[in-house]
């Protein structure tokens, strides 16, 4: 039901402070996927921990889901819980911990959006882009809400229509130096080595404009595979 694939990336960094989920199964006999990017502020000493840990939660929450009722607000739900968690594990282990938050779950032709930070989400169709998600920044370009750092952070959430739709979540590092609007203007994706393809381009794109953070992102299709990639 679903092309996708994703690719966290080192790139002129010391260390790779984001991570990423992609994860597809069946519940209640229908196909649902997840995606998460989470970016590690690098302002703080331990950032990827809160991105590696947050990620490690969703996965084990998506795999212990037994239907889909509300599960938007379910998964708002689990994010603040995260937050808990991180903070929790922080605190023990005397640990500087911050980290943005975008999470997408897809299920019968509709997405829905738990976001916090300046990671993104991108819808893509015939029409144009639009991006999903609201940066959390200040006019001066500082991080103003994360999790992992603060008690009771507020998500931005949203939920819509996913069918012909082209979805990208991404770290900073893949946006800062680019305009994503056109990036699928004619693109014809019909199996997963095209999703690939398009990933890597993407990425290698950013890096020729001289970005030097770590890249994160995933791409989602909700359609009906056509053939193996």
């Amino acid at each position: 039901m679903y092309l996708y694939d994703g690719l966290s990336l080192q790139n002129g960094r010391n260390s790779n402070m984001d991570s990423l989920l992609l994860a597809e199964r069946e519940i209640a006999g229908k196909n649902v996927l997840l995606a998460v990017v989470c970016d590690g502020v690098g302002s703080m000493r331990d950032g990827a921990f809160a991105a590696s840990l947050a990620v490690k939660c969703m996965s084990e929450w998506f795999r212990e889901l037994s239907d889909v009722e509300r599960v938007g607000l379910r998964m708002r739900d689990e994010a603040l819980k995260v937050n808990g968690r991180i903070i929790e594990r922080a605190k023990e282990n005397s640990l500087e911990t911050a980290a943005t938050f975008t999470a997408m779950f897809f299920a019968e032709n509709r997405y829905y959006l738990a976001h916090i930070g300046d990671t993104r989400a991108y819808s893509f169709e015939r029409g144009g882009a639009a991006q999903l998600t609201v940066d959390d920044v200040s006019d001066g370009g500082k991080l103003t809400a994360c999790i992992g750092r603060f008690a009771n952070p507020v998500f931005y959430c949203a939920e819509g229509d996913a069918d012909g739709k082209i979805f990208l979540i991404c770290s900073d590092g893949l946006y800062k130096r680019m305009e994503l609007a056109s990036a699928f203007a004619g693109v014809d994706i019909k199996r997963r080595k095209d999703v690939k393809k398009i990933i890597r381009q993407l990425a290698g794109r950013a890096i020729e404009r001289g970005e030097r953070d770590n890249i994160s992102l995933a791409l989602i299709i909700p359609k009906k595979r056509e053939g193996q990639g």
